[in-house]
């Protein structure tokens, strides 16, 4: 039989051989950095998704706040309201006290009925005077206490209408304070669009990874395949030359048993007619 064909297959085969090896070979490093670069996007992912979810708890905790500052400027802006009628009222009340005083002042009244009182117990006065003087006096006495109750309603509307600018600037403070507080919720909440976005990149590009890992997957079975295939046709070719090898090998054994069985009979025969046997 002629080797000849049969080494060019041999050849063939062992350069097909080298081809998927270095393929397999080259698949395998391609897929141990695919896995690698995988194992960062998740961990990207994963740091993405933590971040996120520290940003959607603070903006819910600003929010929380937005809100609790809002039910107190609500509640303050009453009490302002409830303020604005007191001091209103009480604005009232001093004008109308006042109308009884005319244009006197509280303190000028006080030294007149202490002079009326002075006069009254140190003068000696008819009986017609001293019931004048007593009812100068009562009517004096009277506008004091007037007086008396005007300043006590002006240290009063005094500590209303301080309390009244001091809310009013705790609400300015307060309604500043809720703007600053939307404006970094509306920083946080661009910051998590930007996340989310990035976050969804890295999803676009994990899911990319893992197709090229199921393609090269796929490629490598098939080459793995093919491979099976090759060496299982060498197999069954080297056990084919085997066999015939071993075939070839019988038949001359048994070519050689029939040249001496011949000769063995020769000798059997030239014993039997004696003749000398030649070794």
């Amino acid at each position: 039989m002629d080797e000849r064909p049969r080494e060019r297959d041999r050849v063939e085969e062992a350069k097909e051989e080298a081809t998927l090896r270095s393929e397999l070979s080259r698949i395998r490093e391609e897929l141990s950095f695919l896995y690698k670069y995988l194992d960062e996007k998740k961990e990207r992912s994963e740091e993405l998704k933590k971040e996120i979810a520290s940003l959607k708890q603070e903006v819910k905790r600003l929010k929380s706040e937005v809100m609790i500052k809002k039910e107190e400027v609500l509640k303050k802006r009453e009490e302002l309201r409830k303020l604005r009628e007191e001091i209103k009222e009480l604005r009232r009340e001093i004008n109308d006290l006042r109308s009884k005083l005319g244009r006197r002042e509280p303190g000028e009244l006080k030294r007149m009925l202490e002079d009326l009182e002075w006069t009254y117990q140190t003068s000696s006065l008819s009986p017609e005077e001293e019931k004048r003087a007593v009812k100068l006096v009562e009517e004096t006495r009277l506008l004091v206490f007037i007086a008396e109750k005007v300043e006590e309603k002006e240290r009063k509307l005094s500590e209303k209408e301080q309390r009244r600018t001091q809310m009013a600037e705790e609400v300015r403070k307060l309604v500043e304070e809720i703007e600053k507080l939307r404006e970094v919720i509306a920083e946080l909440r661009g910051r998590l669009e930007v996340l989310a976005q990035r976050r969804e990149e890295v999803k676009r590009g994990i899911k990319e990874v893992i197709e090229k890992i199921a393609t090269l997957k796929r490629r490598r079975n098939e080459l793995k395949e093919r491979l099976r295939d090759l060496l299982k046709r060498r197999r069954e070719a080297e056990e084919e030359a085997l066999a015939r090898r071993i075939e070839e090998e019988v038949e001359k054994l048994i070519e050689k048993e029939k040249e001496l069985e011949k000769i063995y009979e020769k000798m059997l025969e030239d014993l039997k007619m004696g003749k000398r046997i030649k070794l």
